[in-house]
């Protein structure tokens, strides 16, 4: 009884994980099915690519099976067969292949009757020649149309993606490592252009060439035909058992570049820190770490993909050998109707099915790569904004009366920023934000252009929420300049003039302004001078100048100062603070700093300590409270 309920067990147990392993055969059959057909989207309209696809194959495969059919007749010449002399009547037509060939045949045997067989030979050479570069011809024409899907459904998706990270908030980047950002834009689309794009082809192409050849198999020898099947189940199945890992392989390589991409762009950009701590031991040790992980996967991946090719090849070799086991008996000991010329013809037709039957168990592998690089795509594209504008959209274009901040709260990840924050900004007005480091006063800005939202509360403009304004409309009223300047590897001219539409003296001016024209003009190509990656050939003052400049062309309502002077020498320093107090003229600006000699003339100081507003007003009226601002201005020695 107990041997019974035991095997009872095993049995439910075989079951279950059978189960299992069907239902997530299924789940993933499903799923590569939905990503191939989300990757289709992207290539536009489908019937501009398909239907000439299909035309141009089908012509191609048709003619290059003509072409292994007139080896036939070729062979009968040759071996001065009786089968073209004994079709000595016109056939009567009928719609079969079988009139088709007999009445061939009566032509060339009248030809040759005619002309002798070296003129019959000629034609059908010049025949199998001309259907020759047809073939080849629409082969070309079809390669060509696949190869306009491909680049084009490539340049939606990079621009999809692209578009994606140009759109996306913040809380996006923070998310994803910018590494990881890169590599999937360039190595991700790649791999699915050279796999799973690949693969479409032979999903097109070789099922059409195996139907029709096996067509013509069948048509000529339905026994050897039916041999042959035997040998494509056993092949299809060795074959799917070396790839069957393919995915994981090609998911971790994946994973292992773009790890490998991202540590390498970390390096580069913070070379200086790596340099200055003698640290490029630990960096490349870290590196090698990450590609010995690469290598070691892409072997396995590599040595499983590249096994499928020879074991192919020896499955051919022993079906052909099969096949021609098996016709020999049918010519020699059996009356089925094949003779030696149809058998070489029958071989050759065979052969050219091997090629399509390995295109198919080989893109499996391509598949399940470009699955991996396309679900990593729209695991991108899929994510959603967080920051969006509310119901009921109200544009605005200026700062009327004031900004309002009412009572707002912000969190990261759960631990508070800003709690409680109220204060109202009157137009034309310069408020400084003060406090130690993590009071919360470079959130606050982020906060007016909403790269994120408040946790609680509301900002407003001239009583509007600023969640009810266009996003576009809320930048273009506020500009910001940054602690580190922000410049792109172009012109001077191009990085002041950034996405601002201006005439020449509008940017002279502005640079004027921004006490920036005069080193520009010094410089050997003036104003196209090239800034270097990120504004590697200028000075700290200079490049702080140049986006000051920019700011000015803008001509924001409100203007916000992040630490503006903060990472400057003092003869730099100066310049820029002339350049800003320019740039502040009428303007509603909120100003923030560590020190303090720069915000002693603002119209109002707020003074911060955890996200909490603790005293505000002037300088003079906060010295005269001796509190919390008295003692930060203590702390940097200023009189």
């Amino acid at each position: 009884m107990a041997w019974q309920f035991k095997n009872a067990a095993k049995t439910l147990s075989i079951a279950n994980t059978l189960g299992k392993g069907f239902t997530f055969a299924k789940s993933l059959v499903k799923k590569s099915f939905t990503t191939i057909k989300r990757t289709l989207t992207y290539a536009g309209k489908l019937h501009h690519y398909v239907p000439e696809y299909l035309i141009f194959t089908i012509l191609g495969i048709i003619l290059g099976l003509v072409n292994i059919a007139l080896l036939i007749p070729v062979l009968d010449v040759l071996f001065d067969t009786s089968k073209i002399a004994a079709v000595s009547q016109k056939p009567i037509y009928s719609f079969s292949l079988d009139f088709v060939i007999d009445s061939f045949n009566y032509w060339l045997g009248q030809t040759i009757a005619t002309k002798g067989k070296i003129a019959g030979l000629g034609i059908i050479c010049a025949i199998i020649g001309v259907s020759s570069l047809l073939a080849n011809l629409f082969r070309y024409l079809s390669a060509k149309t696949l190869i306009r899907f491909k680049l084009y459904t490539m340049q939606n998706l990079r621009n999809a993606l692209f578009g994606k990270y140009t759109e996306s908030d913040l809380a996006f980047f923070q998310k994803n490592n910018r590494g990881a950002l890169v590599n999937t834009i360039t190595s991700e689309v790649f791999e699915l252009e050279h796999s799973l794009l690949n693969a479409y082809q032979v999903l097109l192409r070789d099922p059409l060439v195996i139907i029709f050849y096996f067509s013509a198999l069948f048509y000529m020898s339905f026994q050897l035909t039916l041999f042959a099947l035997i040998f494509f189940p056993i092949a299809g199945l060795i074959i799917a058992t070396i790839v069957k890992k393919l995915k994981s392989y090609g998911y971790f390589s994946q994973e292992y570049a773009a790890a490998m991409l991202s540590k390498a762009d970390e390096t580069i950009g913070n070379i200086k820190i790596i340099k200055s701590f003698v640290a490029g031991k630990k960096a490349s040790d870290e590196f090698a770490e990450i590609n010995q992980k690469f290598t070691t996967n892409s072997k396995l991946l590599f040595t499983r993909r590249e096994l499928a090719t020879p074991v192919s090849e020896f499955l051919g070799v022993c079906a052909v050998l099969g096949l021609v086991l098996f016709g020999g008996y049918l010519i020699f000991e059996s009356n089925a109707a094949l003779d030696g010329a149809k058998f070489i013809g029958y071989i050759a037709l065979f052969t050219q099915m091997i090629q399509p039957f390995k295109n198919l168990a080989g893109s499996s592998s391509g598949i399940q790569r470009g699955l991996v690089a396309a679900e990593k795509l729209f695991t991108l594209l899929d994510e959603t904004h967080i920051i969006t504008v509310e119901e009921p959209i109200q544009h605005k274009t200026n700062i009327e009366h004031e900004i309002t901040f009412d009572n707002i709260t912000f969190a990261y990840d759960q631990q508070k920023v800003i709690d409680g924050f109220s204060l109202t900004i009157k137009k034309g007005e310069k408020v400084a934000l003060v406090g130690e480091s993590g009071a919360g006063k470079s959130t606050l800005a982020d906060l007016c252009s909403r790269f994120y939202d408040v946790t609680t509360g509301a900002i407003l403009i001239d009583g509007i929420n600023i969640k009810n304004i266009p996003l576009a409309d809320l930048r273009n009223l506020v500009g910001i300049v940054t602690q580190d300047p922000i410049l792109f590897h172009d012109s001077i001219e191009n990085n002041i003039q950034f996405n601002t539409i201006s005439s020449e003296n509008q940017l002279l001016e502005a640079s004027k302004n921004a006490n920036a024209h005069e080193f520009i003009t010094q410089l050997d190509e003036g104003y196209k001078t090239l800034v270097g990656d990120r504004g590697s050939r200028l000075s700290g003052g200079q490049k702080q100048r140049i986006t000051i400049a920019r700011a000015l062309l803008k001509n924001p309502q409100l203007l916000v100062l992040d630490e503006a002077t903060s990472a400057l020498d003092t003869e730099s320093e100066k310049a820029v603070q002339n350049a800003l107090e320019k740039l502040m003229e009428n303007r509603t600006s909120i100003i923030i700093a560590h020190r303090l000699s720069t915000v002693i003339n603002a119209d109002k100081i707020v003074v911060l300590k955890k996200g909490k507003i603790v005293e505000q007003g002037s300088h003079s009226e906060l010295m005269r409270l001796k509190g919390y601002y008295e003692k930060l201005v203590n702390m940097q020695q200023l009189t």
